[in-house]
């Protein structure tokens, strides 16, 4: 069962992100944190969502506004800049209260999204320098980023399917300036991480292309709630992320 575990919840995490475009990390890394060392989880997760934001971000690619996005991915730059030099401090990975604000902020921020007199959640999100480096610096400490991301690009793109698009796109690049400083430093080439990556890559590519082949089918305003529903849930699965830390 202990080997059946980790399968079942990169199915989820990357089902998930083949529905709304995000929410592979925000779903795994809680769930095999239970299981393996947090120090562990981290770098496998990030290393497979690189991949499939790639190959998802591919699929979506006639959708993107590549200019439009450009300073956010600067600030996200800076963030991950900022997050490995951060992490590098003792205790860091242990320190859960800004993340328990920031999982809460994310979540009333995606349910009144869900109002229907609010088609954009009014967020301090909107704000390009603040949203690219907390989502740096959480990408590069924690792995789950999405909620922030997402918190940011809702209040740019009125269209799901753009929306989503521009999602997987962003994460993309975080997760892979993310991996880049985890290389470097030596935190991809561990036994565990050779070992798992493989089924779990191969488990999380599949079900996210099934997964995302379903979705084109779906309704725009039902894609919509979805990602804004999925950003209720991952604010507060970073709450309690932060709460884990703390205890």
């Amino acid at each position: 069962m202990e080997d059946i575990y980790p399968l079942l919840v990169v199915a989820l995490g990357f089902g998930v992100l083949g529905i709304t475009g995000f929410g592979s990390a925000l779903i795994s890394v809680p769930l095999l944190a239970w299981v393996w060392p947090l120090h562990q989880v981290v770098p496998l997760v990030l290393s497979i969502d690189f991949i499939a934001c790639l190959l998802l971000g591919g699929l979506q690619w006639r959708l993107i506004q590549l200019t439009a996005l450009l300073p956010f991915f600067a600030w996200l730059l800076l963030g991950v800049a900022a997050g490995a030099a951060l992490s590098m401090w003792p205790g860091v990975l242990e320190s859960g209260a800004l993340l328990v604000a920031l999982g809460l902020y994310v979540a009333w921020a995606g349910w009144r999204g869900l109002r229907p007199a609010a088609p954009h959640p009014t967020s301090v999100l909107r704000y390009t320098p603040l949203s690219g480096l907390l989502g740096g610096v959480i990408e590069m400490i924690w792995g789950t980023s999405g909620s922030v991301v997402v918190g940011h690009l809702v209040t740019r793109f009125d269209d799901a399917r753009v929306l989503r698009a521009h999602i997987t796109l962003t994460l993309m690049l975080v997760s892979g300036l993310a991996c880049l400083t985890l290389a470097l430093s030596g935190r991809l080439d561990t036994p565990e991480i050779r070992q798992w990556w493989p089924p779990l890559t191969a488990v999380a590519l599949m079900s996210m292309l099934l997964c995302h082949r379903w979705s084109q089918r779906a309704p725009v305003e039902r894609l919509r709630r979805s990602i804004l529903g999925l950003l209720v849930f991952s604010g507060l699965a970073l709450a309690l992320q932060g709460l884990r830390s703390l205890g």
